[in-house]
Order: C-alpha cells, then sequence, then structure tokens
C-alpha cells in the first residue's frame, strides 16, 4: 500500500456509504507534520545545572553557560503552572512580556502545564525567531516527544 493511499475497515466503508461519500473524498494528514531540519527539539536529558545538590551560585552559572553555549541565538520563554484543591493557573514570562490566567479548576496539572506552553507560543512567541521555552513539566514534553494518534487532545494541539 502506498502512503497516499487510505485502508478501510469494513465499518468505515459503511459508514461512508452512508454519508454517499467514497475515500476519494478523504483528505487525511499526519498527525505532526515532518521537517527536515525538525523545526522542533524536545531536550529530556538532565543538563548539569538541574543538580539540586550543587549551592545556587553553581546552579545559575551554570544554567547561563548552557544558554551560553547551546541558546544563544534563542528568544527564551519559561512557563509553569500550578493546581491546588481551588484554582488551575498558567504563566509564562519572556523578557518584559507576560501572562497569567486562572483556568478552570477541572484541569490536572498536566493539562495546565501544556496548555501554558501554549499560550507562550500563541502570545509571546515572536514570528520567524528561534524560541527556547523552559518548562518543569517533564510529562509534557514527553508526550510531545512520543506523539501518536492517541495522544490527549492539548498535546496534539500543541504539536
Amino acid at each position: 500500500m502506498e502512503n497516499n493511499e487510505l485502508q478501510l475497515l469494513g465499518k468505515d466503508e459503511n459508514t461512508l456509504q452512508n454519508y454517499n461519500c467514497s475515500p476519494e473524498h478523504l483528505l487525511t494528514l499526519p498527525i505532526v507534520p515532518r521537517h527536515d531540519p525538525p523545526l522542533c527539539e524536545i531536550f529530556l536529558q538532565k543538563f548539569r545545572f538541574q543538580n539540586k545538590e550543587n549551592p545556587v551560585s553553581l546552579i545559575v552559572n551554570d544554567f547561563s553557560d548552557c544558554i551560553q553555549r547551546f541558546f544563544s541565538d534563542h528568544y527564551i520563554i519559561a512557563t509553569d503552572a500550578s493546581k491546588s484543591h481551588v484554582s488551575t493557573s498558567i504563566a509564562g514570562i519572556f523578557c518584559n512580556q507576560s501572562f497569567s490566567y486562572h483556568i478552570n479548576p477541572i484541569n490536572s496539572v498536566f493539562t495546565a502545564e501544556v496548555l501554558a506552553i501554549c499560550v507562550a507560543i500563541d502570545e509571546l512567541a515572536i514570528v520567524d525567531k528561534d524560541i527556547l521555552i523552559i518548562s518543569d513539566s517533564f510529562s509534557a514534553l514527553n508526550s510531545l516527544k512520543n506523539i501518536n494518534i492517541h495522544s490527549s487532545y492539548v498535546i496534539q494541539r500543541l504539536a
């Protein structure tokens, strides 16, 4: 089967017939567009500055060195989310721009972390500029790195 062919299950064929459609009427898209080189890199490995056993001054120096060495030409946006028993909030900051929102407390902290990254891209990113988004949510970044058809809607939206 070629990449542009669509394989349908019996129940899918019945659904198409019910709507008086054929497979030629369907448009399929990949869940995440592929680019070469990739438009987005996700770093899940630990950086030296993440060692909390080190003194704060060493962590600050290691963080500054990492940014200078690997991301000096990037605009840096930091995001975070929090959840308590009464509220859920998201925030992001870039230079002198920032946002903070209370979102529906029904949202999990995972959803809030992903939404914070989405809003940061929508509100703080600069068109045609490389950005570095700093997030403390390993689960959100890991989900994005391993996206598939069963990924949550917020991860698909972020992708």
